[in-house]
């Protein structure tokens, strides 16, 4: 048979990510923003977050509001509404609000167990739609190819995604190596979790919860 055969693969299930590459200016200006937070003791305490999150990580902080409100205008917010309506063609995501963000500085060993950013149970106003995980510094031992990983299976470091069952044609696990200024965008639901890296040095990432709100798109 030497007819053209027309088909289309389809993925009508599962989760999408998105990936962006951050601003070097966001970089600078986030890891400002932890120096000052971590300098400063009474800021040390009031920014604490780690006892509303599940992580086994040194120091969780929270983003100072107006630095995060600065770049969810300049930066997050294009790529998050682009998203949304993306998943809602007939809907405008007219409103993008950050229910929380904050910063996450990991030592050797740490971890994060595998978990979701959902809050089943509470009311609906503090119930995010989209979480995200952005990278500011690597340690150097998550790029050391002298470490006991086997070279066929490296986790160092890495951040697994977990959705559904594994079958011969589906995949129930994606891994990523982090890379500085990667971001990524996730539904809030997708669990995740986040290998230990052994190394002299921090690693320090930021994560965010948001939560959207749609308009009907009009139509001509």
């Amino acid at each position: 048979m030497t007819d053209k055969i027309n088909f289309k693969i389809l993925k009508p299930f599962g989760s999408t990510l998105a990936k962006a590459e951050l601003p070097l200016k966001l970089v600078s200006e986030f890891f400002k923003d932890l120096k000052e937070i971590r300098g400063d003791k009474e800021k040390s305490k009031t920014h604490d977050f780690g006892h509303h999150l599940v992580g086994a990580v040194k120091n969780e902080f929270l983003i100072t509001p107006k630095l995060m409100l600065k770049w969810k205008q300049d930066f997050f917010n294009p790529v998050i509404k682009t998203y949304a309506e993306h998943h809602y063609p007939n809907k405008i995501a007219k409103k993008i609000i950050i229910l929380s963000a904050w910063y996450v500085v990991s030592v050797s060993g740490d971890y994060n167990p595998q978990h979701s950013h959902t809050n089943f149970g509470k009311t609906e106003d503090k119930q995010p739609h989209l979480s995200c995980v952005g990278y500011l510094n690597l340690a150097t031992q998550m790029k050391d190819e002298k470490s006991h990983e086997k070279q066929h299976h490296r986790t160092n470091g890495h951040i697994e995604f977990n959705e559904g069952s594994e079958g011969i044609f589906t995949n129930a696990l994606h891994m990523v190596k982090p890379e500085v200024r990667d971001w990524y965008l996730f539904p809030c639901n997708l669990r995740h979790s986040v290998y230990p890296f052994f190394g002299d040095e921090e690693r320090i990432s930021f994560s965010f919860n948001a939560k959207v709100e749609f308009e009907n798109r009009k139509m001509n």
